[in-house]
This record gives C-alpha cells, structure tokens and sequence, in this order.
C-alpha cells in the first residue's frame, strides 16, 4: 500500500505543532482516508412525555398524563421532576401552532414520589389547575426537569378554552332487555335545536352498595347503551354525563343519575333458523344453521315415532352431528338447541322438527 504523505515548509513546522486545530488537521491527514464508523453522540434519547388528557371539569383543568419510564431509574428523590408550565393567551393564539410562547410562568414543581395537590395511579399523574378563569384561554406544557435544574425535555402544548359545560341531561331512563339493561337518555341539543353531532357521553354504573365504574373507556357517541354484561336479579344504577371537545380538551357537563333496576333472568338464546339432515352411508349427518348470538354449544334430538331422545351430552361446539344407530329406508325427524354461553348455561327452545329418510346407496 502507498504511504500517505504530508509536507509542510520548514518555517511552518513550529507554528503548525502549536496550534491544537491544526494539530487535529494532521491526525485527520494521517488517517489516510480510513472511514470510522459513527461514534454514538450520547446516552439514549430523552424521556418522552406524552398521552396527556386535558379535561375541564367544574371551570378547573384537569391534566393526567402516565410517568416516562426514566422516572423509575432515579437513584434518588428528587433527581427528576415535572414542570408544569402555563401560558394564558387568546383562542387566535391558540390556534396559531407556529406563535412563540409569551409570559410563560411555571405552576408547579412536582415529584411524583412527593406529597402534593397531585395524585398517582397505575403510573399515571393527575393534577388539576384551580386558578383557571372562565372562558380562559390556555396553552400548557408538561417539562422533566433534573437537579441541576435542566430541562430535560419538554412536551408538545396542550391548548384548553374554558369554555361553559354541556347542558346536564333531562333524565336517564333504563328498561330491562332480553340481553341486559338498556339505558338511555335524551341528548342535548345545539343552538339550531338540533342534536350536537360534537357531543359525546361517559357511562358509569354502580350495584348497591358499590363504588361507580366506568362503562366505556372512550367516549360514546348516541342516546342510548345496552349493557349486557349484568348478572342476572341483580340490581344496578346508571349515571351519564356528556362532553364536548373544544380544543385539545374535553369540556364535560354534570352527571344525571337513573334509577335503580333490577337485571332480568339470562333469556336462552334462539334455536337454529334452519336444520336438515342427510344420509351418509349408513349414518346420518344432521346440519344446522349456527346461532348469531354468543353460545356454549347445541343440543341435538332425534324423534323415533313417539319416542324423543337427546343425543347429545355435553353441548356440540359446532355442526354436524353424525347419527349412527338408525336403520336403513326409516323415517327420522330431528332438531337442534342451543345453549347459552355463560352459568347456569341455560338450554334454549327446540328448533323446528325435520325429517330425513335414511337412503342408504350401495
């Protein structure tokens, strides 16, 4: 291989060593052309701060965003912590997602290992800003911040206008239903006094003596929920309420509770629409159309004369059944059951009774 070569003057030399950039320049030349490869430029990137929900709830702005996994690396208190940082602006500022930010001051400090006006669940924060104006106007920004008071990095603004709740519902109504509770409600209507296509609804239930739960996660859009997963005699509350989305918030209005109700027996669900058999050499094969509904299985009975038998002990998962005790050129009729899919596993009605005369082909 050729050598490299660098030739420098002789009243150069002395300058040249002395001065620490060009000293680098010559490392560089002496590489003669060797590529590196990338050399990493730190650590792992930043924590990330994000899924944060902004709720306005009672005039005051509720964040709740989940804990970035660094925080559960600290060694000790107090080596990460959020800052919540807030700026009041106008609804054509908030919308302007290029403005700069203008007298942005900072609302809190906070640990989530501390003590404060905060709450921690299931990894997640909860905090909520009570020196909000009405009709207000706010961007805010959730930053991590670490001893040396360096902010680590910083999320995207979440804009919220404290604009006035929905109107709280005229009342919550629930009927019992052959699959469940069905609750429904009348939606509020817009200005125009037609229904508000941006309205949505939380769904919340409780039994006697029991906290509320959640019924649907995210939002629900309609006027009316049926609740199928009710235990069967027991009595259960409904309280609704709706939200409108304005911004990057969810304005919610106040809960409207119905009455207590009394769930019904779990009704068996519908036999098969459509049963048929066929001989198939010296069985039979009995066929059905398969249930719509959620089912544990189907029962399958033969009729021999007066005589009706259940072939089936434990329910089929899916069809066909093969018959094999008949006798060849006799008459059989047959028909299917179904089952329900959960205890006491209730047996439904019979279908319609089919007949099939047992042909059997040499």
């Amino acid at each position: 291989m050729r050598a490299c070569r660098f030739r420098i003057g002789k009243s150069g030399r002395t300058w040249l060593f002395r001065t620490p950039l060009m000293f680098a320049l010559v490392l560089a030349a002496g590489s003669c052309g060797k590529k590196m490869p990338p050399q990493p430029m730190g650590p792992e990137g930043p924590p990330q701060i994000t899924g944060i929900r902004a709720e306005v709830v009672d005039g005051h702005v509720r964040l709740t965003w989940p804990i970035p996994n660094i925080f559960h690396q600290k060694k000790r208190p107090g080596d990460l912590v959020f800052v919540i940082n807030r700026e009041q602006t106008d609804l054509e500022r908030a919308q302007c997602s290029e403005c700069p930010p203008e007298a942005v001051q900072t609302l809190l400090r906070l640990d989530p290992d501390g003590q404060g006006p905060w709450t921690v669940q299931h990894n997640t924060v909860q905090w909520t800003d009570t020196s909000t104006q009405p009709d207000g106007v706010y961007r805010y920004w959730i930053g991590v911040m670490d001893r040396r008071e360096r902010i680590l990095v910083q999320s995207a603004p979440v804009r919220v206008h404290v604009a006035s709740p929905p109107k709280s519902l005229k009342q919550v109504e629930t009927h019992a239903d052959q699959r469940g509770l069905l609750v429904r409600w009348d939606a509020p209507t817009s200005p125009a006094k037609t229904p508000d296509l941006q309205m949505a609804f939380l769904i919340e239930r409780r039994q006697k003596g029991l906290d509320w739960e959640p019924l649907n996660p995210e939002f629900f859009q309609g006027n009316s929920y049926l609740d199928t997963s009710v235990q069967p005699q027991y009595h259960y509350q409904y309280r609704v309420r709706p939200v409108r989305r304005v911004l990057d918030a969810d304005v919610v209005g106040a809960w409207t509770e119905g009455a207590f109700t009394k769930a019904p027996e779990k009704v068996p669900p519908p036999p098969p629409k459509t049963v048929w058999a066929v001989p198939s050499g010296d069985k039979m094969e009995v066929h059905w159309t398969e249930c719509p509904l959620p089912v544990a299985g189907y029962h399958v009975y033969r009729r021999d004369g007066k005589t009706i038998v259940r072939l089936t002990s434990d329910p089929l998962k899916n069809p066909p059944y093969v018959d094999a005790k008949v006798e060849p050129n006799k008459v059989y009729a047959y028909a299917v059951s179904s089952v329900s899919p959960d205890a006491p596993y209730k047996e439904g009605l019979l279908s319609k009774w089919v007949e099939a005369r047992h042909v059997r082909f040499k």
